[in-house]
């Protein structure tokens, strides 16, 4: 029999705290682990019967299986999995933070350059890591994409991931994923969609950032018909450079045979444009790639946690509050104390050596005056 879910419930190895949200199979707490003592995320496979079904709780399963294996800093770790009371859970890495589809609703428009293929770098480095696995993600969008306070982005959901060779657990010709970042051979009857899906969708995404909209809009029929034709309008207004649109172009093409072959490939294209942008060269130059050496993701993120911004001629202005000034005034003040006091105890040191230097060359010149007393002749008294 399953239960109804509560905060202060205990759920498998947690104890749930706070409800954070609700996907198409599962809900998501915030939790307290009973014996690590640490804050985790429990998603619970929800209690309506379509869901509990063997399939549904077998793609739960193999949602944790593939989670787990996955060890990488850009996607959400899996820690635990099982059934309480017949219903399946998973506990996972809790990310402190907000979805990038959240804060791509806050910029409200397209994203500078440099901000996004610093996403797409970060993105495409956890993908290349699913699919080394040989595991495809066929659910890429923004509201899977994380974004902690410290500016790392991780993907999460796993749900609708598929192994290489793996057995459908969907019935055959239901395509799957979201609408606007479907991948046209998902739509194709009769075709077998790879690891490229997930490009595509990647691609989606560059197109968004670069033009703050949706290549295809309409409803689902219309959406669909887009992907297909592969008609999405590059000739918008946009400040990104020619070879980042054009490499958006790329994860976009409707034949997958003409997407960039990998997602490490994309990686490596990033970090060239990255590299290429004058003032970013270095800090590109040093990353490895993946998003936790990204470490200037959190200076351009950091705005999404920001309580009071403005954007005046395309400039955001954050306005700080009366006791962040007082805060830094404070610390200016002992800043410029510190230094005064250095350089008067150097000016201090420096008196007591040019004092105590004369002496020492006065006993210097006296003892080089003191000459020996010539040795007595004749050997003493008798």
């Amino acid at each position: 029999m399953s239960r109804s879910v509560a905060v202060g419930q205990t759920i498998g190895p947690a104890i749930l705290t706070k409800f954070i949200g609700e996907g198409a199979v599962g809900v998501v707490y915030l939790a307290t682990h009973r014996t690590l003592g640490i804050d985790v995320a429990v998603k619970i496979l929800k209690d309506e019967s379509n869901h509990q079904t063997a399939v549904w709780r077998d793609r739960f399963h193999r949602e944790a299986q593939i989670t787990a294996r996955l060890n990488h800093p850009g996607i959400v770790r899996v820690l635990d999995f099982g059934e309480d009371h017949g219903r399946g859970y998973m506990v996972m890495e809790y990310v402190d933070g907000l979805s990038l589809e959240k804060w791509l609703l806050r910029q409200r428009g397209a994203i500078p350059e440099v901000t996004g293929l610093r996403i797409l770098l970060a993105t495409a480095f956890a993908l290349s890591a699913a699919h080394a696995e040989g595991i495809t993600h066929r659910d890429l969008k923004p509201s899977n994409l994380l974004l902690t306070k410290k500016g790392q982005l991780k993907l999460a959901d796993l749900g609708l991931a598929r192994e290489m060779g793996s057995a459908h657990l969907t019935r055959d010709r239901v395509a799957v994923g979201t609408p606007a970042y479907m991948a046209p051979e998902s739509l194709t009857p009769g075709s077998t969609p790879d690891f490229r899906v997930d490009l595509y969708a990647l691609g989606v995404m560059g197109y968004v950032l670069a033009f703050g909209k949706l290549p295809y809009n309409g409803d689902v029929t219309q959406v669909l018909a887009g992907h297909l034709r592969g008609n999405a309008d590059f000739m918008c207004p946009t400040t990104w450079s020619g070879p980042a649109v054009q490499l958006v172009r790329r994860l976009l093409s409707v034949d997958p045979a003409k997407r960039p072959p990998h997602a490490l490939s994309v990686v490596t294209t990033v970090r060239g444009f990255l590299a290429g942008t004058g003032r970013h060269r270095r800090e590109a130059a040093q990353s490895s790639g993946s998003s936790s050496d990204i470490t200037q993701l959190g200076r351009f993120l950091d705005g999404a946690f920001a309580a009071h911004t403005t954007t005046v001629e395309g400039r955001t202005i954050t306005h700080t509050t009366r006791s962040e000034r007082r805060l830094v005034w404070t610390v200016l003040a002992v800043v410029i104390l510190i230094a005064g006091s250095g350089w008067w105890l150097s000016r201090g040191e420096a008196r007591s050596a040019a004092a105590s230097t004369q002496p020492a060359k006065l006993a210097d010149s006296a003892e080089a005056s003191v000459v020996p007393a010539p040795e007595k002749v004749g050997g003493g008294t008798q």
